[in-house]
């Protein structure tokens, strides 16, 4: 009898760390399902345990894929724009389900995501000539993910934009 109970209160004493521990890892930011459990289960939660926190964390809406994915999404749209393809692997390595990475990236507009990625660059490249600031627009696009169509296309914008600019 006495062990039963020892052993109950150890199960929940396991859980309460589990949960505190899973609380403070997603203070800082949203973390996917794979996150976390990589995380309680790095800190040596046993596999019960970590379904019983996750399962927890849903309960109380602090952990959703799709809710991580959609801000994630929108995060690196708004700071540091990256390909379609390019995101999606980075949701891909942080365990996000394919079905909820394509239904977050789906409506991304490569082009305006392209041409918002080079809108800090442009002053440190306005005294190339087209040749060197081609080759820069390039690598640095292609480095975000961003395919060949996608880059020239970002290039010939920033030059019409430059001639227009120069016009004024």
């Amino acid at each position: 009898m006495q062990s039963n109970k020892i052993k109950k209160q150890t199960d929940s004493d396991k859980r309460v760390k589990s949960y505190q521990s899973a609380i403070r890892y997603l203070a800082p930011r949203a973390r996917s399902v794979h996150e976390i459990r990589q995380y309680l289960a790095k800190k040596g939660f046993d596999e019960e345990v970590i379904e019983t926190t996750i399962e927890k964390l849903e309960q109380d809406n602090l952990l959703n894929d799709y809710e991580f994915a959609s801000m994630f999404v929108e995060q690196r749209e708004r700071f540091k724009p990256k390909s379609k393809f390019a995101l999606a692997f980075e949701l891909k390595k942080k365990g996000v389900e394919a079905d909820i990475i394509e239904s977050c990236v789906m409506d991304i507009d490569e082009n305006e995501s392209a041409f918002s990625a080079v809108q800090p660059k442009i002053k440190l490249w306005q005294s190339y000539d087209d040749e060197r600031l081609k080759k820069k627009v390039m690598n640095y696009l292609r480095n975000r993910g961003f395919s060949y169509e996608v880059c020239i296309s970002t290039f010939k914008r920033l030059l019409s934009k430059q001639v227009e600019n120069n016009s004024n």
